[in-house]
């Protein structure tokens, strides 16, 4: 699939292995990516980030684990922060609060650190991360 990629001073559009899914992830074709001044820092070295960037999207829910075929088919956007989720080793994690993904020691954040992100045609999120898009608004919105 192609994708915009960053390595350090060099970017380019780029030819990279489709994403797979993990266990809980959802795979979300990318309808629409925004731009932002974080996007623009990690071009410039911040973070140190080398990969797919882009963390802001609009996208269609292609694939989703068991108890999560609701999103199947649906305009989703996400939270850009994924915990590890290892409860037994993790004691942000184990407290099971949504918000410990934003503190957890070893979470990835999509397109800022070490999770490929958006400027790409698909991406993976769990699908505890993806929120539906009400029929009302508009995927350019």
């Amino acid at each position: 699939m192609e994708a915009f990629v960053i390595n350090g001073d060099s970017a380019s559009l780029q030819t990279i292995p489709m994403p797979q899914p993990a266990e809980q992830d959802c795979l979300v074709r990318v309808l629409i990516a925004g731009i932002c001044n974080t996007d623009l820092e990690i071009m410039k070295g911040y973070m140190g980030f080398a990969g797919v960037v882009g963390h802001e999207f609009v996208g269609v829910c292609e694939t989703a684990p068991a108890g999560s075929e609701h999103l199947l088919g649906k305009r989703v956007v996400g939270e850009i922060n994924v915990m590890c989720g290892n409860v037994s080793t993790c004691s942000t994690c184990a407290c099971g609060a949504d918000r410990a993904r934003n503190h957890c020691p070893t979470r990835t954040v999509l397109g800022i650190l070490a999770k490929n992100g958006t400027y790409a045609r698909f991406l993976t999120l769990p699908a505890k991360n993806l929120y539906v898009v009400p029929e009302g608004v508009s995927t350019e919105n």
